[in-house]
């Protein structure tokens, strides 16, 4: 699988959505037979109150990050697969 940085742009109106996100995601993912596995999300309260995310994923192809998130009801503003990564 490869990993993939989606970016998700006032996803959520509020801290109930994004947590009833949380709560449901895992369900979701479970029907992807393994295709798609969260990683890791940074969230970013913005200005108007609103709330984004950058979520990694590893997945078997941007398509179904794509379904997933349709599945999810969220937007899914780039989906991007990750060529390399560095640490510090």
């Amino acid at each position: 699988m490869d990993l993939y940085l989606v970016s998700r742009r006032r996803a959520w109106l509020s801290e109930e959505e994004l947590a009833a996100f949380s709560e449901c995601a895992p369900a979701v993912l479970d029907t992807f037979g393994g295709t798609v596995r969260w990683v890791r999300s940074y969230v970013f309260a913005e200005a108007d109150g609103t709330f984004s995310a950058d979520c990694l994923y590893e997945a078997t192809s941007a398509e179904r990050l794509e379904e997933y998130a349709e599945a999810m009801l969220l937007p899914a503003d780039a989906i991007r697969r990750v060529h390399a990564t560095a640490a510090a």
